[in-house]
Formats: structure tokens, sequence, C-alpha cells
């Protein structure tokens, strides 16, 4: 790719084909059509009559560049995947929850060129990226890959025009099979993404730290009593998921940090010369890592979440019912993607350990009772990935995965 894809003595630029069109794809638009002439930028959406031909990135992370905005050109926004995916060098989900990376594969499989590398990757490496790729699309001329966390806090301010970003990560791993990056393609993605790169492969980057690690011990410390239909005074919740923390969610994302870390830490017994899983995966550590400074308090892990300025915009979604009454909303990633695509992940892998981990069995229970699915049975203590909806879920051990091979 570095090289540019050689064709009868013509050199052409590299092409990245963005899957999706939310917050992330309007940051890494610009990015790519801005990266210089070998790369052009493609934008595969189901509504292109939304965007304008030209998109914008606010940057108000000026430590991470010197630049307060960045305007191009994308060229080609379509929604039809036969315009775009056959002449893809890489073709990248972005800005769309993990929960329909499923769909998409399946969208973009019968347009994929047999003659023609590529690379498929997501935005936000996590639920077993790979697994799914390989379950969805099987043997092809194509590899997979990911940025383990998404590279930066970001949003939307005009749909299909404007995007910002509120802070990016300092360091960001790429995420390859094995964490070999055979091909080099960190190479080619660090004029895109302007932030040093390093290695990861798939099983680190779906137990890192990241949404599913956050998001549902926040709400289960808010929500963990509410029966799924009483509304709430508006006036009496909190707005922001993290600079509000609340003690008892705070409580909880502290347990959660300390279940992932156990599995990290007997996954090292198993595969004791991976050097990936030598990392510390603790929260506190993977936010100072990324965001030292702008973490305002760094003291504890609670502090470090709640005081990171480019956490701070980030809210929680209600429904507003009128009357000054709201209930969480519930079809949203919070609910409908860290569940079966991170935490029943985490819960097939601790049983594969045969470690207990009852916060992540509570948070399963109560999470799929709130959307009406049942992807665990039993109780805490005691639970089964085997529910009726198992297979909505990303399950190594139903993929027929053992222990020792999920680093494969």
């Amino acid at each position: 790719l570095l090289e540019m894809s050689t064709v009868i003595g013509q050199r052409e630029p590299i092409t990245i084909t963005l899957v999706g069109g939310g917050n992330s794809t309007h940051c890494l638009a610009p990015l790519i059509a801005s990266a210089g002439a070998n790369y052009r930028c493609n934008i595969l959406t189901r509504k292109p009559s939304a965007w304008s031909s030209e998109v914008e990135v606010v940057n108000e992370d000026l430590g991470w560049m010197p630049v307060t905005s960045i305007k191009s050109k994308p060229d080609k926004i379509t929604a039809d995947p036969a315009e775009v995916i056959p002449g893809s060098d890489i073709i990248w989900f972005a800005g769309v929850p993990i929960h329909h990376n499923p769909s998409l594969l399946q969208l973009i499989k019968p347009h994929l060129n047999p003659n023609r590398h590529c690379f498929i990757g997501s935005i936000c490496c996590y639920g077993g990226f790979e697994w799914v790729v390989r379950r969805e699309l099987g043997v092809g001329n194509y590899s997979c890959f990911g940025t383990n966390l998404i590279p930066w806090c970001c949003g939307t301010k005009e749909y299909g025009r404007v995007g910002v970003v509120f802070g990016a990560k300092r360091l960001l791993r790429i995420v390859t099979s094995q964490g070999k990056d055979r091909l080099n393609l960190k190479a080619a993605l660090y004029p895109v993404l302007r932030q040093p790169l390093t290695d990861t492969h798939f099983l680190a980057s779906t137990l890192w730290p990241n949404n599913s690690s956050l998001h549902p011990p926040i709400l289960y410390g808010l929500f963990k009593d509410w029966d799924g239909t009483s509304s709430f005074d508006k006036g009496t919740l909190p707005v922001f998921i993290y600079k509000e923390l609340t003690p008892a969610s705070a409580e909880a994302v502290c347990q959660m940090d300390e279940e992932l870390v156990s599995i990290v830490l007997a996954l090292r017994k198993v595969f004791p010369d991976d050097p990936f899983l030598r990392h510390d995966f603790s929260m506190k550590s993977c936010v100072l890592e990324n965001y030292e400074d702008q973490v305002l308090d760094p003291s504890t892990t609670a502090t470090c979440v709640a005081t990171n300025l480019a956490f701070a915009q980030h809210k929680i979604p209600y429904t507003d019912l009128g009357g000054g009454k709201v209930v969480p909303t519930l079809k949203h990633k919070f609910f409908e993607t860290d569940l079966p695509f991170g935490l029943v992940t985490f819960k097939d892998i601790a049983t594969m350990l045969g470690l207990a981990t009852p916060l992540i069995d509570a948070m399963i229970l109560w999470n799929q009772r709130l959307i009406d699915k049942e992807f665990v049975t039993g109780e805490v203590g005691g639970v089964k990935v085997d529910g009726k909806d198992v297979d909505e879920c990303v399950v190594p051990s139903r993929y027929g995965l053992k222990l020792e091979d999920i680093l494969s």
C-alpha cells in the first residue's frame, strides 16, 4: 500500500472507503481527503443526499494538531457498494455501532474484488472484530485490521457537513492478526491519523478498556433498580455520562475494571510469551496513556474518568416524555451494543478461564431484561452463556474456538 498499487506501469493512490455516516466518519473523511495526493476517500452511507460535497472537521485539541479546522472534498459519496467497494484498498467501518458489523459485512461481501487485496477494518476494534469478519466473509483476499480505540473523542456538529474532535488520543494501537502488521499498514495510516501508532492484536483489543468497560457500569450504577418503564424527573438525573460520575457509578466502574483485569491476568498464564497481554489493562492506566495532559485529576480511576476533558461533552441519552419526565433511551448503543459485543464476550472468555465475574453477571442480567433479550441464563455466580438470543452476541466458544485458539 505504501508503494501504491501498480497497474501496468501506473501508480495509483490508496483508496479508502468509509462505511457508515456517524461521528467518526465526519472526522476521518477530511483527514483522509487532506492527507495528500496519495489518498482517495469514499463514503458509503445510507443517506448520501444529506452529505455536502465538502466535509469539515473542527479540532478543539490543539495539543494534538495545531489547526482548528480541516476542510476537504471526499471523492465519492454513495449508497451503492458496487460503486466503491471493488476498487477499495482499505474498507473502514466508521461511525456505526459495532452490532451492525455483521450486516455491513454481508452488504459489502458480493462486491469484494477477489483479484484485489484489501484491508477490512473497524474504527473501534473491540467485540472480537476479526472473529466476526471471518465468520461472515469466510476465506478471501483480505486482511483484518482496526484501531483498538476510536482515535478521538468526537461528535457531529452538522450532519453530513461538520464533525468535531474534542480530544485525540496520544497513542493509538493498530490491531492486526497476532499484532504483527506484516504488510506495514501503520505506515499507510499514519498520514491520515497523525498520531503515534503501535501494534496490538484482536484479543488484546477486545479486552482493552473501552465502551463496554465504561457505559454499562456507569448506567448500572444509575439505573440498576429501574423497572424499565417508570419515568424520572429530568432535573434529578445527570446529563453528562462521564463528568457527572456518581459514587455508585464510580464504584461499579472500579469493580468492572478489577474483573476485566482479572481476565487478562489469567490469560497471561495461558499465553506467557504474548507481549500484548503484558500491558497494563487497568482503566486508570489506559485513560492516562491516551489523555494524560487532558485529565485534571489523575489520582484515582474515577477521577481520571470524571475529569478527562476529552470525555466532558458526552451525554446520557434520554427520551423526553413531556412534563419534565424522562426515561433512559434503550434503543441506543449504550444498551444495544455494549452488552452483546462486550459484556457477553467477556463472560464467555471468563467462563473458559474458570473465573467468577459477579458484576459482569449482574450487568448482563439487568441489561438483557431492559432490552427484552436472553443472552444468558442463570443467576449471578451461575450465569451460562446459552440464552435463546445468544447468537446475536460475539461468543468465541460458539465460533468453535477453544481457549488455546483465541489468539489465532
